[in-house]
């Protein structure tokens, strides 16, 4: 530095003043570049009117330091003299004042992110960011439908009808399931409050399955194979096939032993055997495809382990 140069003596007083106003400026440039960098993630999300109900406390703070970062970026435009400006008294105390202020906010939000993960905890999937873009929309249920497939690994999007109200869930292979019960996202409890609903749509989706597969079960013995896959969902289809092939093996051995399994293993051959023709007569859809194939590698299997 100039300070350390043998030659400063003459010039010392006014090199000591510009190394404090430099040091200062440095202070204050990294004061402002986080406080605008925080601002600028916070201004989207307090933004919202949904968010600024649900965190009335935070969004007050955000609200004043919102004010004089605006204020300050105002004057700043009028006036773009960089030593003018970081020269202002308190400035650097109203900086990190701000910041820290920011800081409370974005410990506040993560918080009450928490909570909310913690009433529904397929949540956690999702990041902060994605979230945010659900609760800052809580009063339009259409918003989660981007993120569902995140929440549910087997679900693309679920079926609104007219008054919003929710009535089948459909696959990534689009497979369109009707609930056993619908759900209204506006009703009671529910109403602006998406991980209350999303729990109920939850518990639905499995009383559904459960009703549709112990029709499927029943479906199965009075019908042809290579029909009775084309009214199941996949899902419901594989874990049937597979039901009924371990009861039927026990049956098989508790009738007639070894050559009881000699016997369906024929039986599963032929089994085997007509959904492939299935597959060749073509006509089937991509949803179904993709079920057969599946169905299709179990049966191999099976087959094979019953000889």
């Amino acid at each position: 530095t100039i300070l350390a140069s043998r030659f400063v003596a003459g010039i010392r007083t006014e090199v000591e003043v510009w190394e404090r106003k430099l040091a200062l400026l440095s202070e204050v440039l990294d004061e402002w570049a986080t406080c605008q960098r925080n601002w600028m993630y916070l201004e989207n999300i307090f933004g919202a009117e949904d968010i600024q109900k649900q965190l009335p406390v935070e969004a007050s703070k955000f609200t004043k330091v919102d004010k004089f970062f605006k204020d300050q970026m105002r004057k700043t435009n009028a006036q773009p003299n960089v030593l003018e400006q970081v020269g202002k008294p308190d400035l650097l105390k109203n900086f990190v004042q701000s910041n820290a202020a920011l800081d409370e906010i974005q410990k506040s939000l993560e918080d009450y992110l928490e909570t909310k993960r913690q009433a529904f905890s397929r949540f956690y999937f999702l990041s902060n960011d994605e979230l945010l873009e659900i609760l800052s929309q809580t009063k339009n249920p259409l918003a989660v439908q981007p993120h569902l497939g995140k929440c549910f690994e087997g679900i693309a999007r679920l079926t609104f009808d007219d008054n919003q109200v929710i009535t089948q869930m459909i696959s990534p292979e689009h497979e369109e399931v009707p609930l056993s019960s619908k759900v209204d996202p506006n009703e009671g409890n529910r109403k602006g409050n998406v991980e209350v609903w999303l729990c109920d749509v939850e518990d639905v989706m499995i009383t559904t399955l459960r009703s549709v597969f112990s029709e499927a079960l029943q479906d199965y013995a009075v019908s042809e194979r290579t029909d009775w896959v084309d009214r199941w969902p996949g899902m419901v289809v594989l874990n049937a096939s597979q039901r009924y092939w371990t009861s039927e093996v026990e049956e098989a051995l508790r009738a007639k032993g070894a050559s009881g399994l000699k016997e369906y293993h024929e039986r599963l051959q032929k089994q085997l055997e007509g959904i492939v023709e299935k597959v060749r007569a073509g006509n089937l859809s991509s949803a179904m495809r993709t079920t057969i194939g599946a169905l299709v590698t179990i049966d191999v299997h099976q087959r094979d382990v019953v000889v």
